[in-house]
This record gives structure tokens, sequence and C-alpha cells, in this order.
């Protein structure tokens, strides 16, 4: 069977799991040929093929000119199944099917929804309106964790019978435990919005003012990460707060942290957290979707109700200081019963090939 994987949002998450596809997809009955945008600005193999208008969606005639190219490649390699990740992917491929009706089964990873994270009440209905047409030209909706899918039927975004769970998982690595003199914190993710790098600042800020030797570490570039390094710097935290940018090997990062602290605003399941408890560090995670299935006894669930007392962040935090040799083997169980790589490719696999029993 030939697969086409595309992707507009080449990075993080989306980036992981289209890279772990590709490396450990192990049937042979499975050709795959991979489509990204650069524009995120991640490195990519040479095996992918690069098509940078696919990031121009606001520039409706370089747009357009995507699926002319699209259509040619679909038709060349005689394309039998598309796995579109996330949105932008997933309406191009649905913009596709309405222009080519003759476009192979659809097969849809939306990595988190747009509509998770509230932007006022006439954007949000919008948002909804798109995601729920866009499922209807779907064959299948995989979402990579049980959160996800119980938003998206609870939404009526999704017919619960195109729709399957299959977690994120990542490889087993060896690690060294690295010895540092403080209290590292480490979070792993893009530096834009979703993200909220800004609220990661103000945990810092107030932490490293409580609790005497702890840093902070983020891992990943992004639109907002000099704003967050000039503010850093405005707050004369720079010794206590680093803002590192893009490392190709967050697992060397990793060794050097005590605990992983993420400040999403919305999630589908994300891959740095998966690694994070790979690695054995307890959790320091907001409560949103795509988060609260990775916290079972080895952390905490930063609430709105803690976020927004000073008092309470800081018992958070040390009860999880206190506790982190406990915490960290609860990690590692969790790692090792749920979210392993081979399983995910797997599970995906047999979705391409028709058994949606997964």
């Amino acid at each position: 069977m030939e697969v086409l994987e595309i992707c507009e949002a080449y990075g993080g998450g989306v980036k992981r799991q289209i890279d772990y596809l590709n490396r450990f997809a192990d049937d042979k009955n499975i050709s795959m040929t991979t489509l990204v945008s650069s524009k995120r600005g991640s490195e990519i193999p040479r095996s992918y093929l690069v098509d940078d208008d696919l990031s121009e969606y606001k520039h409706i005639f370089s747009y357009l000119s995507v699926l002319r190219r699209l259509h040619r490649l679909i038709t060349n390699k005689k394309i039998q199944l598309v796995h579109a990740h996330s949105t932008i992917a997933g309406l191009t491929m649905v913009i596709y099917k309405l222009r080519y009706h003759n476009c192979p089964p659809i097969v849809f990873t939306p990595h988190a929804y747009f509509s998770e994270v509230d932007r006022g009440k006439f954007k949000n209905i919008c948002i909804k309106w798109v995601e729920k047409f866009m499922s209807k030209h779907f064959a299948k909706i995989i979402h990579v964790s049980k959160d996800e899918q119980d938003y998206a039927i609870a939404n009526k975004l999704v017919n619960k019978a195109q729709s399957v769970v299959i977690n994120n998982g990542v490889p087993c690595h060896e690690y060294e435990r690295l010895q540092h003199p403080t209290l590292n914190f480490i979070n792993v993710a893009r530096c834009d919005f979703q993200k909220d790098p800004q609220l990661f600042i103000k945990v810092a800020e107030k932490i490293t003012q409580a609790i005497p030797n702890t840093s902070f570490t983020w891992v990943g570039d992004g639109p907002l990460l000099n704003e967050c390094r000039a503010e850093v710097i405005r707050q004369n935290l720079g010794d206590r707060i680093k803002f590192i940018g893009y490392r190709n090997n967050p697992y060397k990062y990793l060794e050097s942290a005590d605990i992983f602290c993420s400040t999403s605003r919305y999630e589908g399941q994300p891959f740095s957290v998966l690694e994070a408890i790979s690695e054995k560090l307890p959790l320091l995670i907001t409560d949103v979707i795509g988060h609260r299935e990775l916290v079972d006894h080895n952390g905490i669930l930063l609430t709105k109700k803690i976020l927004n007392d000073d008092r309470k962040l800081t018992d958070s935090f040390s009860k999880v200081i206190k506790d982190k040799d406990k915490l960290s083997q609860a990690s590692y169980r969790l790692y090792k019963s749920k979210y392993d790589v081979s399983d995910m490719v797997d599970k995906i696999e047999a979705i391409y090939l028709g058994d949606a029993t997964v």
C-alpha cells in the first residue's frame, strides 16, 4: 500500500510522530511518502518531500498551487491512502477532495483541536463548525489520547464510529542521570501561544524566589522565543531561567533535569511529556486535555486554582520536590505500561491496512 504522510506543522509532536512512523514502520505491505513544509524551521530528513506553499494558506494563489502539485504527486506515486497530520494538512486534504473527486481515503490526526482553547464566542463557533465539516471527509480520525477523543465526541466534532484512540509513544532510551548543582525544572516545547511560555516565566519567577537553589530551562524555538528571552533579561532572572532555543537532542537536557514542567494551554498528547516520563522525571503540568492522562501518581496537575494562588503553587512544587524519587519511579512505570513507540506504530499501520479494531 502506498501511503502519503502530509503535514504543514512539521515541528513538535507532529514532527515526532511522522519521524517515528518513518523510522519504526516495519510492515512490508506499506510504503510511505512524506510531504512537509519547512516553515517551522525544523531539520528535515532528506527522504522527505518539501513544499513550503503548504504554509501559505493566507495567500490564496500560492496555496491553491499546492493542490495541483499534490494531485500530481498522488497520481504519479499511485497513493492509496493519505494520513493528514494537524489542522492545516487536514483542511488541505478536504479542499483537495472537493476539487478532485477521486481522492484516496484520508486518515486524520488532529494532534489537538484548535477549539480546545477559548478564543472568544464567535471564533469558537466558527472553529468548531470548520472542525465538524472537516471530519465528514475523513475515513478515520486517530486521536492521540482518550481525553482528546472524549472532547471531540462531547462537542460533536466527530462521529464516534470513525474515531479511534492510539496513544503516542516514544522509544526506550538509555540514559545517564547527570549531576548538577541546582534543582532544574525543564520544558521541551515550541515557544508559541499554545505552549504559553509567558506562564512558564511567571511560574519560574515565583518558584525561584520561594524555593532556593532552583532553575528553569525551556528547550525549543518558536515565534515567542526572543520576546521571552527579553522578558527574562528585563526581570534580571537570566541566571535562573534559560530559553536555549531548538536542540536536536532533547534527551541530553532531560538527563540533566529533575522535574518536567509544562504550561501548555491545550494539547493532544505531548511527546515531550512522554519523553520526560521515559526518563523518570516527575511532572508538574497544566490541567488541560492531553495532560490529564499523563499524571498518575507521578506528579501534580497545575489547576487554575493552584496557578492563581502563590501559596498553593509553592506548596505543589515543594511536594513534588520532596517526593521526587517516588514520583520518578511512577513516571517510568506509566511509560512502560502505555507509551511505547512500537505499539503506536503497529496500531497506525493496522489502520492503514483496514483494521479498525486496534
